[in-house]
Order: structure tokens, then sequence, then C-alpha cells
């Protein structure tokens, strides 16, 4: 896509440990996993762990990702659900956390 700098917000721990941490050779996806590192490792990107309530954006793909049947899905445009939610983080709306 031609970036030259991206901030990745992710929900859960889990995945930026994963790709921040040494990985087993024998996890189900060591190759995915070396290969967001491969990217990080070359380009001014970077990584950050955000709560469910700071990124409902990251939240609803999370929750699209798990209720897909696909190991890996590609959207080369935001999802239709997706848009108005882009169009509101900016603003840095507040959610109480439940």
């Amino acid at each position: 896509m031609g970036l030259e700098d991206l901030i990745c917000f992710s929900n859960p721990q889990l995945s930026i440990n994963l790709i921040t941490g040494d990985a087993s050779k024998f996890h189900a996806y060591t190759v995915l996993v070396q290969d967001i590192k491969d990217i990080l490792a070359v380009h001014n990107f970077c990584l950050i762990h955000t709560l469910r309530e700071g990124d409902q954006c990251v939240d609803f793909l999370a929750k699209l990702g798990a209720l897909s049947n696909v190991g890996f899905l590609e959207h080369l445009s935001p999802p239709h659900d997706l848009l108005d939610m882009l169009r509101n983080d900016p603003m840095g709306i507040c959610f109480l956390r439940a």
C-alpha cells in the first residue's frame, strides 16, 4: 500500500505478546507472526495494545475475525459496518469499561 508510517492498535494483549516476544517454532501461526516481525523491523510501524473500549474499530474487527470460518481474511476496504466507527474514532469519545 506504500505506507511509510503506521501505528497498529490491537485489543488482545496475547497477540501483541506473540508478535513482540519469542514465539514457539511450533505455534500454528509461526510463519504469519514472523512475517509481521519482519515487516515491523524494516518499516516505521509499531504495534500498541489498546483496551476494547479504547478502540471500537479494533473490537469490531476482532469480533468479525472470530466469527469468520476463514483462516486469514484480508479487507481491501473497510467493511460497511465499520465506516461509522472509523469516522467517529478520531473524535476521542470515551467509553466506560464494563
